[in-house]
Order: C-alpha cells, then structure tokens, then sequence
C-alpha cells in the first residue's frame, strides 16, 4: 500500500480513507492533488505495479473525492443522502480489471508478432479420443472365411439322423462370454467353431460372434491375412477384495 506524507498524515492511503470516515480527520485539510501526484511518482518509479494495486489506488481515490465534494458542497451531500447510495470506486475497479485482460491480451499478441508469428492459433482442450472399433481393421469378411473354411470340413449330415438337441444362439453367447472371462480373457475363433459337431452349431456361433461385437464386449485381431482370428474382452476384469 503506497505511504502518503501530508502536513495533516502520514501513512497508508487505506488508513487516510479509515480516518477521514470515521471523522478523526478533517476531509478539507487533506490535498487530494498531492495524495495523487505522490501515487504517480510511485508509478513511474515502480514499472512492475500491478493493475490490482492501481485499482485499489482508484478506488479509495474516488471515495475520498466524493467524501471532499459533499464537504465543500453540502447541497451535494443533501441531495444524495435522499438516494441509496452507490460506491463510486466499484465500478472504475471492474473497469480497470477489464482493460488489464485487453491489455495484456494486446501485449501477448505483439510479442507474438515480434517473434514473426503469422497466424494465432486458438486454444483448445485436445480431442477426445474416438472409441475403439471392435473389429480392428478385421473385416466381417475375414471372419466369415474363417467359418466357411471350418465349414467345408464338416462332412453332410445325412437326411435320417437321430435327433439332436437345438442349438440356442443365447446358450452360444454365454459360451463366448465364459470363454472371454477365462485367465487370458480371450479365445481362438478357429478352435471355437472347430469344436462345433454341426454346421448349425458353427452358424450359430458365428451369430453369437457378432452379437457380442455388437454389443462391445470383445474385439478382434488378426496378426496376418488368412490367420485365425483372436477375440479378447473388451470389459473391465472383476477383481476380488481378500
């Protein structure tokens, strides 16, 4: 806080404020011009003076003027007493804090062109990343050989055969969702349908396949054209607490 040194005080402006409301010292032996002229050599002498400290100067300089013009003009104070009265100072701080943003805005901007920028790009929050594609560069193509090739060494089912059980497409999904939960949370597709007795069985647990990549709960990865495929969970693993 900037000392002033006046015939009637010395010491902080903030105390000089404190003093004049409380009526311990009289507004009109007070010069506001010197208490101003002090303040701008203390501007020129300290070139790292913040807005804050010029905004706190402005403030307590607007309410000590308001304080000495109701004491020389009592007509004023008549006046204004009759009326909710409104701070003077708030709004030069607000003022002072706006041009404090601009100007150091202008001040980034010319160091910027100092340093031979063209362009100012703007700033933002990186973007979020896009979620992950299940099939991971595998196309449904890749899978469907995979099953048609398993497919061919089924040999025909004859026309009379014993009854066999019905395949469910949700006893298959929860045959996959078991075999993704395992220690290596994943499973060869190969071996899985090469387990198929049927090629019912073989279809329908390329449906199920599909169903659990629909629903996010598995991707899958090639390591080459032709290779077998590898499906691996994509939900978080349960851990148990001891």
């Amino acid at each position: 806080m900037l000392e002033i040194s006046l015939p009637t005080f010395q010491g902080p402006l903030d105390l000089l404020l404190s003093l004049i409301q409380r009526r311990d010292l009289d507004i009109t032996k007070v010069s506001l011009v010197a208490v101003a002229d002090q303040y701008l050599e203390a501007v020129h002498a300290d070139d790292s003076l913040d807005a804050a400290a010029l905004a706190e100067f402005v403030s307590i300089g607007a309410k000590l003027l308001q304080l000495k013009s109701r004491a020389l003009l009592p007509e004023l104070a008549d006046s204004t007493e009759e009326q909710e009265e409104e701070d003077p100072g708030d709004e030069l701080v607000a003022l002072l804090i706006e041009y404090r943003h601009y100007r150091d805005a202008a001040d980034t901007l010319g160091d910027r062109a100092d340093a031979g920028w063209r362009t100012y790009p703007r700033g933002a929050p990186p973007p979020e990343a896009p979620p992950g594609n299940a099939l991971d560069g595998i196309t449904l193509e890749a899978i469907y050989a995979v099953m048609l090739e398993v497919l061919e060494r089924i040999p025909e089912e004859p026309e009379a055969t014993i009854e066999r059980p019905d395949v469910s497409l949700a006893d298959r999904i929860a045959t996959l969702e078991k075999q993704l939960q395992g220690r290596s949370r994943s499973f060869s597709f190969r071996k899985i349908i090469e387990g198929c007795t049927t090629r019912v069985e073989v279809v329908v647990t390329f449906i199920a396949l599909l169903e659990l990549l629909k629903r996010g709960a598995c991707q899958v990865e090639q390591s080459k054209a032709w290779g077998d495929i590898r499906v691996r969970s994509l939900a978080q693993p349960v851990t148990s607490g001891r």
